[in-house]
């Protein structure tokens, strides 16, 4: 790692947006599929019955 991109301590806002981002990224890489399959789920069933 490069050292001066990073000055403040690593418990800062930085730290933290970059941390929260990537949680973002991965709920919604898990929920975007399950909500589509879902909705094809109900869409389908709509269709059908």
């Amino acid at each position: 790692m490069s050292e001066h991109t990073h000055r403040h301590n690593k418990e800062g806002p930085c730290h933290f947006s970059l941390m929260s981002l990537s949680a973002v990224k991965r709920l919604l890489f898990v929920a975007v599929p399950l909500l589509a399959l879902w909705g094809l789920v109900v869409w389908a069933s709509g269709w059908l019955g």
